[in-house]
Order: structure tokens, then C-alpha cells, then sequence
């Protein structure tokens, strides 16, 4: 068989299948074109707030003070941990008994925790502030529902409470309210 001599069938497209074809690539590509200009250009608040969403977080790092030290490594100030007791009134249930233990505890009469608790219309009432770390363990060992803890700070000056007017002194937030 001679291949040379056969005869060479040629496969031709119709020209309006290219031209169709070349229609709808451009048209594709216009419509991207116009969709990215109005996303990147017109209305480009969606796209900058996602990016923010997935990219910047703000995360709040608690951190304590530092001690505060002389020259020859003494220490004039340190924050100790306390903690808060605080409660929400409508979620306490309290017997007689359990309030009378909170309340020599806590070093309260029964009389003012039960006033602390009375207005129910409150969501959050300190019971006391800056309770040694034992003390509170002891509290929420009582398993009082509605009763609750919080870390705070507490500023103690070792050389004495007249080194707070030099060093500054902090409030029961563990704040700085006066001082250098």
C-alpha cells in the first residue's frame, strides 16, 4: 500500500464553530474582568473585611506587675495573687447554714451578704474583693450555686506602705492610680 498515492481526507470545521468558540472565551473573560473590577475597585469593603477577619485577631493578654527593685536587689514592690468573690443574685441559693460559714469566711456579718444578694435584678454583686487564694479555696469548697472567683492582684510593699507614695500605688484592679 502506497501512502503517498492515497488520497488525504481533510477534516475542515465549520467557520462559525471557531468564531463561536473565540465568542464565548472572550465573553468569559470579560465577565471575570468586570466581576474583579467591581470587587477589587467598587466594592471592595466585603473583600477588606474578610481579609481582616482572617488575618488580624486581638487577643487580650492578662499580665501582672512586675516587682519593683533597688539598687542592691531589694525588693520594694510586688503583686501577690488574690482572688474576688463575687456573685449573681437571682442563681444563689443559699441555706442558713451555708450563709452563716460564707459570712465568717468572708469576714461579713450574714446580714450584709444577704443585702449584697437581695436585689435580684442585678447580674453581678462582689461579695469581697481581694481575698487570700486559701480563703477562697475554702469558699468554693462550700459548692454555693450562683457563687463565683476571680484572679485579681494585690500591690504589698514589704518596706511598708509609705514606699507606695515614692513607687506609686495601684487600686483594687491592680491599676495604677498614682506615682512616677
Amino acid at each position: 500500500m502506497n501512502f503517498a498515492a492515497s488520497p488525504v481526507l481533510a477534516l475542515t470545521l465549520p467557520v462559525w464553530r471557531s468564531r463561536f468558540l473565540l465568542f464565548v472565551f472572550i465573553t468569559g473573560f470579560a465577565l471575570l474582568l468586570g466581576r474583579s473590577v467591581y470587587l477589587q475597585g467598587l466594592n471592595n469593603d466585603f473583600l477588606r473585611a474578610k481579609g481582616e477577619s482572617r488575618f488580624s485577631r486581638v487577643i487580650e493578654i492578662p499580665a501582672n506587675r512586675g516587682r519593683i527593685l533597688d539598687r542592691n536587689g531589694e525588693v520594694l514592690a510586688v503583686s501577690t495573687p488574690v482572688k474576688s468573690v463575687w456573685a449573681i443574685p437571682g442563681e444563689v441559693q443559699l441555706s442558713r447554714r451555708q450563709l452563716a460559714r460564707l459570712a465568717a469566711l468572708l469576714e461579713m456579718s450574714p446580714g450584709e451578704i444577704d443585702k449584697r444578694l437581695a436585689d435580684t435584678d442585678r447580674d453581678f454583686v462582689f461579695l469581697k474583693r481581694q481575698v487570700p487564694p486559701e480563703v477562697a479555696e475554702r469558699v468554693a469548697g462550700l459548692h454555693i450555686p450562683g457563687v463565683f472567683q476571680n484572679r485579681e492582684y494585690r500591690r504589698y510593699y514589704p518596706s511598708g506602705e509609705v514606699t507606695a507614695h515614692v513607687l506609686g500605688f495601684t487600686g483594687a484592679d491592680d491599676i495604677g492610680r498614682a506615682g512616677p
